[in-house]
């Protein structure tokens, strides 16, 4: 099965790394390919131009399209709800012609790192391989403990690096995602979404 990605970040950046492998991880049977990932840079260009990168994956032979961005930080113009954002969006897709029940849009509570410090397994097996830490990250099971996680990852460890660091967390965590989507919403309701469709 063929499915898409739109991301706001850069051309192989930390959200376009981490959530394929996700992705890829959770249902073997997903084909994501190059051509069906769109990069945008920023949330401002995915919510109010991804729309015709969606219809070319779509014209790709993708199944379906996710479209994943950062609830903080809110961009200039933007509120920082993600209902609004999924509000704007859908307005723009069904503006181009786009069936939105092939469109999974996933905002992230409050951004990527958030979910990753969640279960603090990740970090921990990660920066011990590097630097032999103690003590061992602990898990961030409330929504208050998530904000500001590249802050807390920067105290833990004395620096961070969203795109030296990631993939490492992520690897961490050994492929189980089920803590991490049990206590961040939004990562969870992205795996439920993947589950759901996988073949």
């Amino acid at each position: 099965m063929k499915v898409g990605f739109v991301f706001e970040c850069q051309d192989q950046g930390p959200d376009e790394l981490v959530y394929t492998k996700v992705a890829k991880d959770l249902c073997k049977r997903f084909e994501i390919l190059p051509e069906n990932i769109s990069p945008l840079g920023n949330k401002h260009a995915v919510i109010n131009e991804s729309a015709g990168d969606v219809d070319a994956m779509f014209a790709n032979g993708c199944s379906y399209v996710f479209i994943v961005w950062d609830r903080m930080p809110k961009w200039k113009q933007g509120t920082g709800r993600c209902g609004d954002d999924k509000h704007a969006l859908s307005a723009k897709l069904t503006a181009y012609g786009i069936n939105l029940n092939k469109v999974i849009m996933c905002c992230i509570d409050e951004m990527l790192e958030s979910w990753l410090i969640a279960d603090g397994r990740g970090v921990t097996n990660y920066f011990k391989k590097l630097n032999h830490l103690n003590p061992d990250f602990p898990d961030h099971k409330k929504k208050s403990q998530q904000s500001a996680p590249k802050e807390r990852l920067s105290v833990y460890n004395g620096r961070y690096n969203e795109y030296k660091d990631n993939l490492g967390i992520l690897a961490g965590l050994n492929g189980d995602y089920s803590r991490a989507a049990q206590w961040n919403t939004s990562f969870g309701e992205f795996v439920a979404a993947i589950e759901t469709i996988c073949p």
